[in-house]
Formats: structure tokens, sequence, C-alpha cells
């Protein structure tokens, strides 16, 4: 799963050297407003993964074939509705975010022409996150590997032939994306076909209506919990742009090192995931303990192991993302913000993994409210007189919140027994 996560990290750090090494600051800064407006669309609806993988694993443990279908099937419906919707609306959702965003003229109009383009990606971006939070949930980590490293490893070779060898610009970057998202989708497809021989279809196998409710229940709170997070972000990079392209280029620069922290962690989250809702399912508390007890460990160990790496490396990794001086020394002058941000973002992570595999989303929500609303926000207003520095300062804070109030939240739900004792049992 860590590779698997990397694979997509990999992928961003990709497009923003190809688009890094254009001519003027301003390409970045458009695809940094635009990868905002996909942050809203795409991780707003993350819960299609992280829903499908907490209930696939808990039914996966309780060895239920036929539950195990159904939930695929109401994942796909779901996420076919949203793709719709995102395509009929993409003109609103352009101009609304463009707008908020408030954007430089010249790098509001380079992410206009990305965002159209890529926007007609949609529906095989949806489908392949629950193909991939299905496949977690059955612990199959080599499939969702496979999902997940190949198509980036396509959208890379294809960024560098339409944007540097061809020249196509912002267009051929969006392009790539968009080809990328229906090669994932087919092979997305073809694994889980495989994988569905292993449970072949029952009888039982129908419709069933309080198994969609509860899938819509637990993807509610996911979509609020996802959809704060998204905010947070987006405020940052508005923050940032206020600041001018340069600014707002070295943040896009330097969130790709937090994003690569963040997928690299997540894969142990992902593995919780699966192995602490697979234990849920079985009523397995042994089995629970250790998968969180070894996850924290692992988690602990590259998370210092990141922030070693942007310690001693990470301007070499800014002069490789872009050869633009003034962005380079802006991106260095912020770098130990990066070089931090493991040690203090570790822990929302792995109990990210803990409450996911225990369908735990009212407490994901809470949490995410009270880190965002009670920390970030009066955070980033008592800090906005130290500039960019502050706005970093706030968005750690943000972080350490999120950690302590899952853990406090992990604690009361841990302490009543409620994640083994009141899993389903098959039948329920």
């Amino acid at each position: 799963m860590m590779l698997s996560n990397v694979s997509i990290a990999f992928l961003g750090l990709v497009d923003t050297a190809v688009v890094g090494h254009l001519s003027d600051p301003s390409y970045l800064a458009g695809i940094a407003l635009a990868t905002v407006l996909f942050d809203f669309l795409y991780w707003g609806v993350t819960f299609l993964r992280m829903g499908t993988t907490g209930i696939t694993a808990q039914i996966h443990g309780a060895e239920d074939a036929a539950r195990l279908r159904a939930t695929l099937r109401d994942a796909l419906v779901v996420a076919a509705v949203l793709s719709l919707g995102m395509l009929v609306w993409r003109d609103t959702i352009l101009a609304f975010g463009l707008g908020v965003l408030d954007g430089s003229d010249a790098s509001t109009t380079h992410a206009s022409r990305y965002f159209v383009i890529k926007i007609w990606g949609a529906p095989g971006v949806l489908a392949t996150m629950v193909f991939i939070g299905w496949l977690i949930g059955v612990q199959n980590g080599r499939a969702a590997l496979l999902l997940a490293a190949l198509p980036c490893l396509l959208h890379a070779v294809l960024d560098i032939v339409l944007v540097v060898l061809l020249d196509f610009g912002i267009e051929g970057a969006a392009s790539a994306a968009l080809v990328t998202a229906y090669v994932s989708a087919s092979l997305g497809a073809a694994l889980v076909r495989r994988e569905l021989r292993r449970y072949p279809p029952v009888a039982t196998s129908g419709w069933s209506f309080a198994a969609f409710r509860k899938l819509l229940s637990l993807n509610g709170n996911i979509l609020l919990r996802t959809l704060c997070l998204i905010a947070t972000f987006a405020f940052f990079t508005k923050q940032g742009a206020s600041q001018g392209d340069t600014v707002l280029a070295a943040n896009a620069i330097l969130l790709n090192f937090q994003m690569l922290t963040a997928l690299a962690l997540d894969g142990f989250a992902n593995a919780l995931e699966a192995l602490a809702g697979s234990a849920i399912g079985r009523s397995d508390r042994t089995a629970f303990v250790d998968a969180i007890t070894v996850a924290s460990v692992w988690s602990s160990v590259f998370a210092v192991g990141f922030a070693f790496m942007y310690a001693a490396g990470g301007s070499t990794l800014i002069a490789i993302l872009t050869d633009i001086d003034s962005v380079r020394g802006v991106a260095a002058e912020y770098l130990p913000w990066a070089v931090v941000s493991p040690l203090i973002s570790v822990w929302c992570f792995l109990f990210d993994g803990i409450f996911i595999g225990g369908t735990k989303g009212r407490e994901m929500r809470n949490s995410m409210l009270i880190a965002v609303l009670g920390v970030f926000v009066p955070s980033w207003y008592a800090l906005q007189g130290y500039g960019n520095h502050g706005l970093w300062g706030a968005f750690m804070l943000f972080f350490a919140a999120r950690g302590l109030t899952m853990a406090w939240y992990f604690w009361r739900i841990d302490r009543r027994g409620d994640f083994v004792r009141h899993a389903e049992r098959p039948g329920d």
C-alpha cells in the first residue's frame, strides 16, 4: 500500500516538475489553482474509497460473499451519479471556484485551460476510487498497487511526451490526466472482475436498502470531514495566492512534499483499514491491537525518515521541480515547515486508518470540525502578521489538533469496547 500511494505522489511530482520548467511561474500557479478545484471534486468524494474499504473489510472478515458483491455494486452506483453531476455542473464549478480563489489573471487563465479538459475524466477517476477501496477491503494490496502504480507511470510518460516533447503546455498536462483516468478505470474493472471469481454470486446478493443506507450514512460523515480538509487546503492556497504567483508556486512545490509524506504514511493507514476492519468483522481483539501496534511503530519510523530526507535533500528536490530562481529561493525559505510536517501529521493519518476500518465516520467528522474551526482558523488569524510563515504555522497546528482529537476519540471508543464488540455479524 505504501508503494501504491507513493506512485500517486510521484505523479504529482512529475506534473509539478514538467510544468515548473515552463517559462513563467504563472503556469505552475495555474496548476495549483486548478488542483484546488479538483481537490474539492475528487477529495470531496474520497469517501467512495474510504467508506467502501471500511465496510468491505468488515464484511470480508465476516466471510459474507453476497454482501461483498452488493457493497461494490452500491458504491459504483453512487460514483456514477456523482460523476454525472460533476460533468453537468462543470462550468458553474469552474467559474465559482476560480472566483473564490482570486488568483492573478494569468494563473486563472491557465487553470481554466487545464480544468475544462481534465474534468471529462471524472467518471473514470470515481470508478477507480471504488475499485481501489474494494480491493483494499478484501486485502488484495497487490492489485491495489497495480491499479495505482501502472496508470501513474502512464501519466508520467504522457506528461513528458505531450508537454516536454510536443510542447502542448497546459493542455498537454490535462490531456495526460484525462487519458489516464479511463485507463485506470479499465484496469480496475479487470482486476476486480478477477477478484470476484473468489466470491461467486448467490441468491441473497440482491438489493438491500438497509445496506445502501449504511453506506450513504458513513459516506455522508466522511464527505463532511473531507470537505473541511479540502477547505483548509483551499484556504491555504488562497492565502498564498494573495502574496503573489511566486509564493503560490513555492507553496505548491512544498505541498507536493506534504502530499508525498501523506500518501506514503497513508500506506500504513490503508493496510490498517483492511486489517483492523477484518479483525472487527471476526470480533478478534488480539488481531485488532496487533495491527494498530505494528502500524504505529512503522509509521513513526517512516515519519522520521521523511523529515530527515527533506532536511538533507529538500533543496535538491526543489531544484529538480523548478528552474525558476525566484521560486527556488522562496521555497527554500519555507522548507523547514516541510521538514517538521511528517512528525506532526503522522498521527492523524494513522487514526484515519483505525476509524475507517471501524466505520467510525461521525468521530472522524467531529475531530475534523474541531481542528478546522477550533484551531486552524483562530491560529491563522493570530499568526497572519507573520505572512507565509504564519500560514504554515497554522497549517501545522491543524494537523496536530487532528491527531490529538482523534486520539481522544479512540480512547473513548476503545474503552467502551465499541470497535470490536459492536461490529456487525452475518445475518444482522
